[in-house]
């Protein structure tokens, strides 16, 4: 026990710190988005395969549905990913490079920042970590047995992430690049080991196959086509440098150069996690020349091996430099980390965006025409207030701004630019929707219907029914809110201000119900605005004296 008592405490002030800092941020409405599932369990859905949603219900049904048991159960999870690296590294190298290895990984900010979601990538990591442990076993013993263990781990990760499949990729590269490694390919047990991967996954396949294909062909789409050649490269690059430490991202590559004879054969544990490290990072990077998104946390797999080698180089390697090195990385951690939490209450910069989204939604709150006219005519999509403030005032009298400034700023203004705003105020903007909703003389609803599927489970998860959310744009997602029951239940269609005219229109052509507008509901933030909704709900259901807004299949 006294040989882990150092790393155990560094596991346990992650913990304590995050823990902490969890109760100044309500939970990302994508890890809110993956609780929707956990209460609709399916084969797969429509992004991913369900491991993450199974991983939540578990932890839901022991702790309630509540945020601190999605906070713990996000820091327990990342914290078990923690610990099985230390595990891998102490097997396959010795106590201080194990040491080394985890104060490398609480010095990138993914490693620690990154621990307040709990998403897809968690159980798809802790396995793809625990069938390279397997592997490196492999390559010392080769016996059967972890080659069956192997199947099994990369089976569970697929459930987690279709991207495991690139660890029996990773697992040939090694074997083709390394002679003395090629007698895996030989082995009938590593063919057994796919057998039991596919398997294991095939309740995936069988749900894809019932629903056209459409996990797959969405993962495609997503990574082999959408925007121009290269256009995502740079900010990808960029992104995961200091996502996962510029120091580390720079001096890990010396880490490696110091490590070069441990590289020469295929059997040493510092070859095999190199190869299956450094390929996803390749492919990723490639991926980014031409998907529609290149998210920078895709990386992850080659800095948890870079980690682990890193490690290695500073228990044996550096001595000099090793402790200022740490102290540096966790110095530049803790800036990025202070940075981001400020940035969150108090942005360094007012650098949201402003756009006419939505001009009759200003039109039906008394905004003249005219007014929408001479700013249409000039407009474009503007980033920080003084940009906005400076184009009103160049287009429009003194007497305009006074009449109709306060609603041109709010609903021009796209609050969702600030991905930081998703982290604040989700209970209290839950508490002022069923205030609104009960002068209305409404109760809670029993779907909450936006554009978006983000914004309708993070509001769902804070109403005391959890009402299912349905989302509008990815009508494929709708697996526990049909559209038919939707339309005859006591549903709340809620919107953006700024996004309202769009996610009317996408509401008329697909719900075609007649909707009355209940009102709006802001957020602020020691006087800035983070969150600007509007209400509607089924006009049937709604006083007379609230005016219907009606779509054109009601007037039909």
């Amino acid at each position: 026990m006294r040989t882990h008592l150092s790393a155990l405490v560094i596991l346990a002030l992650n913990f304590l710190i995050f823990l902490v800092l969890n109760q100044f941020l309500n939970p990302h409405p994508d890890m809110l988005d993956h609780w929707v599932w956990s209460r609709f369990l399916s084969a797969s859905y429509y992004e991913h395969p369900p491991m993450v949603a199974f991983l939540i219900r578990i932890i839901t049904t022991i702790g309630g549905h509540h945020e601190t048991t999605l906070e713990i159960g996000a820091q327990l999870v990342n914290l078990s990913i923690l610990y099985l690296i230390y595990r891998l590294a102490l097997s396959i190298f010795h106590t201080r490079a194990a040491l080394f290895t985890i104060l490398v990984l609480s010095s990138m900010p993914y490693f620690t920042l990154g621990t307040v979601f709990l998403h897809i990538t968690q159980p798809f990591v802790f396995c793809w970590v625990l069938a390279l442990m397997l592997l490196v076993h492999y390559h010392r013993e080769p016996h059967p047995r972890w080659l069956i263990f192997i199947g099994i781990v990369c089976g569970l990760g697929a459930l987690s992430k279709f991207i495991m499949l690139l660890f029996y990729i990773g697992l040939f590269f090694h074997a083709l690049i390394y002679r003395d490694a090629r007698d895996i390919l030989k082995s009938p047990w590593l063919y057994m080991a796919g057998v039991i991967s596919l398997t294991i996954f095939s309740p995936v396949i069988f749900w894809n196959a019932a629903h056209d294909w459409i996990s797959f062909r969405f993962q495609f789409g997503r990574g082999m086509g959408g925007d121009e050649f290269g256009e995502n490269t740079f900010h990808f690059l960029i992104g995961h440098i200091l996502l996962f430490s510029p120091l580390w991202a720079t001096v890990g590559w010396l880490g490696l150069t110091s490590l070069k004879d441990r590289f020469r054969s295929g059997r040493h544990p510092e070859s095999v996690i190199l190869v299956l490290s450094l390929y996803p990072l390749f492919f990723f990077t490639i991926m980014s020349l031409r998907g529609s998104i290149a998210d920078p946390h895709w990386t992850n797999l080659f800095y948890l091996g870079l980690a682990i080698l890193l490690g290695q180089a500073l228990s044996i390697h550096w001595k000099k430099y090793r402790l200022a090195l740490v102290g540096a990385a966790l110095f530049i951690n803790a800036g990025l980390i202070t940075a981001a939490v400020v940035n969150t209450y108090d942005p360094l910069y007012e650098w949201e965006a402003h756009e006419l989204d939505s001009p009759k939604l200003l039109i039906s709150d008394g905004v003249p025409a005219e007014v929408i006219n001479k700013l249409e005519a000039h407009h474009k999509r503007l980033y920080s207030f003084d940009a906005f403030e400076e184009f009103l005032n160049k287009h429009l009298t003194d007497s305009e701004i006074n009449a109709y400034g306060d609603q041109l700023r709010k609903v021009s203004h796209d609050t969702f630019s600030n991905r930081f705003n998703q982290f604040l105020q989700w209970p209290e903007t839950v508490d002022e929707m069923r205030k609104l909703l009960k002068t209305r003389g409404l109760g809670d609803p029993q779907y909450i219907v936006s554009r978006e599927y983000q914004l309708s489970s993070a509001l769902s998860f804070y109403f005391p029914n959890h009402p299912w959310p349905h989302s509008l744009e990815k009508t494929e997602r709708n697996l526990w809110s049909p559209r038919e029951e939707v339309k005859k239940s006591s549903f709340l269609f809620v919107c953006a201000l700024y996004d309202c005219d769009h996610s009317s229109r996408v509401f008329e052509r697909t719900m075609g119900v007649q909707l009355a507008d209940l009102g709006e509901v802001l957020m602020r933030q020691d006087g800035r605005l983070i969150r600007a909704l509007r209400l509607y709900s089924p006009a049937n259901l709604v006083s007379t004296e609230i005016d219907p807004l009606t779509s054109p299949a009601a007037s039909q």
